[in-house]
């Protein structure tokens, strides 16, 4: 006769091996590469194909910088004593926001031509470009609050996306869909412009906290606040479907999305310290997985993506670094 004691021992070994397997976090098969090594810091990087650009601080003023993954060359793009920051990257074309003027411009430098021009220089601030194709989006000061306004650099057109009198700030733009985060519901959402229809749309519309999008075709990804820890949600503005890809009750923060895959900061492994852990995780959306790029017990911040490379800001040294990981496969050991 099997005795109470048995079944007991038996039933909590079951438990102990379902809590082993739940802890079990899927990790990724690839390469990581240092790229920067300076002692200064290098920080926000942004990635096209095999070019990654970042703002780099090691002559005191902030600089772009630019790698090239194939040739392995690190080449300076600006070299004004003011502070130019905040890149992103599409094809030959790198912009960024600049304080030569005494406020903030957009300007541009053309891979190709080797040469660099002034984008917009209205007197107000205009901050934290992206690009996508000829299409560069911005937030601008010049009307009193932040507005979204667009740049067409094949027709020379200037668009104002946004006129309300609240702020409109962090814009993204792919293909015909801009994306922003909106305060003008007295707390932030996130809506979407349609370049080709001129319709704007509100994707959020409860209580929580919705900030810093990015848009891939038709999905929009940011982070929400709505389950009172910050997790990742996913928008397809075709099929007008929500989705949570994170339910970690930890902080999921700042998602960037490329093709079929999110990246994002990951505060799951920091034990609640801001100022500790943080790692780089990915979703593959076919698949449903959510996979750990970085292990490293300092902070990973800011990722990026394209195709199989994620790029990210490291404090493993110390000092911001950034570092690479090119994805071959994935596995589940750790």
């Amino acid at each position: 006769m099997i005795s109470k004691k048995s079944v007991i021992l038996c039933f909590l070994s079951i438990l102990l091996m379902a809590s082993i397997d739940a802890s079990i976090a899927q990790t990724i098969d690839g390469t990581e590469i240092q790229i920067t090594s300076n002692r200064s810091d290098q920080y926000f990087p942004a990635i096209y194909d095999d070019i990654i650009v970042w703002t780099d601080v090691r002559y005191e003023s902030s600089d772009i910088f630019l790698y090239n993954m194939t040739s392995g060359e690190e080449l300076q793009i600006t070299s004004n004593e003011s502070e130019e920051r905040v890149p992103d990257i599409y094809g030959d074309i790198i912009v960024w926001e600049d304080w030569r003027n005494g406020n903030w411009d957009i300007y541009i430098y053309n891979l190709t031509s080797e040469e660099e021009s002034a984008l917009i220089t209205n007197e107000a601030d205009q901050r934290v470009p992206a690009i996508h194709e000829d299409r560069i989006v911005w937030e601008d000061l010049r009307n009193g609050n932040w507005d979204i306004y667009m740049y067409n650099i094949s027709s020379g057109e200037e668009l104002q996306i946004t006129d309300n009198e609240s702020d409109q700030l962090y814009p993204a733009v792919y293909g015909d869909l801009v994306t922003w985060m909106d305060d003008r519901n007295g707390g932030w959402d996130i809506f979407v412009y349609d370049l080709s229809s001129r319709e704007e749309t509100q994707i959020t519309a409860n209580e929580s906290i919705a900030l810093y999008p990015d848009v891939y075709e038709d999905r929009v990804v940011w982070m929400d606040d709505r389950n009172y820890d910050q997790n990742i949600f996913m928008y397809n503005v075709s099929s007008e479907e929500e989705l949570m890809v994170t339910t970690n009750e930890s902080w999921q923060v700042v998602p960037k999305i490329h093709g079929d895959r999110i990246v994002w900061t990951d505060e799951r492994n920091s034990n609640w310290d801001i100022l500790g852990n943080s790692d780089i995780y990915m979703y593959d959306i076919p698949t449903g997985e959510e996979l750990q790029i970085t292990t490293n017990e300092e902070r990973q911040v800011y990722p990026a993506i394209y195709n199989d490379t994620v790029v990210w800001e490291d404090r493993r040294n110390l000092n911001a670094d950034i570092y690479i990981f090119t994805i071959t496969g994935q596995n589940s050991t750790q």
